[in-house]
């Protein structure tokens, strides 16, 4: 039979209409899925080029030790920070318990390995915290500040007793630091010496960027009797024994004592046990009266930033 011809064109339409129907369809869904394939990419790309890396909480300064309490950790792209940048992942095996800064540096800064070193100031078997006194502070020490022990003879010879000391603490007057066994019997002999000398002065001086600075060379060379001390103390260990074996030059068997200093003790005579010169005791007064002007200042500072 026959069909309508009116019903073959509408049956041809219909199916021409759901042909075209399902390629739009299929082109959507192609779309749509295409699209969330990219935005997955991207997410990824995105998530891959991110990192972790450490900022600075706070302004810290050039010798300060690196301590996880001075940073925060922050999310960013890599391409936002240097690739020497310390981060979460390879923070452990850069920053160990020596690493200070090099530099003084501000709040926010992000920390890279090129910013920190290992300090000098290792803790040994041997090193005690001490407190002197009797030595004159500069006038704007701190906390963390690192100093050389130098002996000021009236003569005008200055030696370096002790080198690059961490100070630990301070106030107006004494200063609290970690030293071997080696520089505290050395710096004991010095301050024998400052004393026995009329116009000697034992001082500090602070060194302006520890984090790159070296250390100083030790000048000073203590008496035969302590130096001998050093050698046979048990509780003196072999590196401390060896460096001063190398600052005697060994073959002298401590020998080399400055003969300047031999000579400044030998010409006081009866004035060894007389107080220091009323020149070098203006000084010393002097420092002290500035250091103490100082710590009041810091300490008017700090009532006025806690009271905001």
């Amino acid at each position: 039979m026959a069909s309508n011809p009116m019903q073959r064109k509408a049956r041809n339409s219909f199916l021409l209409g759901m042909f075209i129907t399902m390629i739009i369809a299929a082109l959507v869904i192609g779309f749509l899925l295409w699209r969330m394939y990219q935005e997955k990419t991207e997410k990824e790309v995105i998530e891959n080029a991110k990192v972790t890396v450490y900022v600075l909480s706070m302004n810290v300064t050039s010798g300060a030790n690196v301590q996880m309490s001075d940073l925060k950790s922050v999310e960013v792209t890599k391409d936002a920070v240097p690739v020497s940048a310390i981060t979460t992942a390879n923070y452990a095996s850069i920053v160990t318990e020596n690493s200070i800064y090099k530099i003084d540096l501000p709040l926010g800064t992000v920390l890279s390995e090129d910013m920190i070193v290992e300090s000098e100031d290792v803790t040994e078997n041997d090193t005690r915290e001490q407190e002197f006194n009797m030595i004159v502070l500069p006038t704007y020490l701190e906390i963390d500040d690192y100093v050389d022990i130098r002996l000021r003879l009236p003569s005008g010879e200055d030696y370096i007793v002790v080198s690059k000391a961490r100070i630990v603490d301070s106030d107006e007057v004494t200063m609290w630091t970690k030293l071997s066994e080696d520089e505290i019997l050395t710096l004991s002999n010095a301050i024998v010496e400052a004393y026995q000398i009329d116009g000697a002065l034992l001082y500090a001086t602070t060194y302006v960027e520890p984090g790159i600075q070296s250390s100083a060379s030790v000048t000073y060379v203590p008496t035969i009797s302590v130096a001998q001390l050093i050698n046979n103390d048990p509780n003196v260990v072999q590196t401390a024994k060896d460096e001063l074996a190398k600052r005697y030059n060994n073959a002298t068997l401590y020998g080399g004592r400055t003969s300047v200093i031999n000579q400044a003790v030998a010409a006081v005579g009866e004035q060894a046990q007389l107080n220091v010169s009323n020149g070098t005791a203006t000084e010393v007064e002097t420092q002290k009266e500035s250091r103490k002007n100082y710590m009041k200042e810091l300490e008017s500072a700090q009532a006025t930033s806690t009271a905001k």
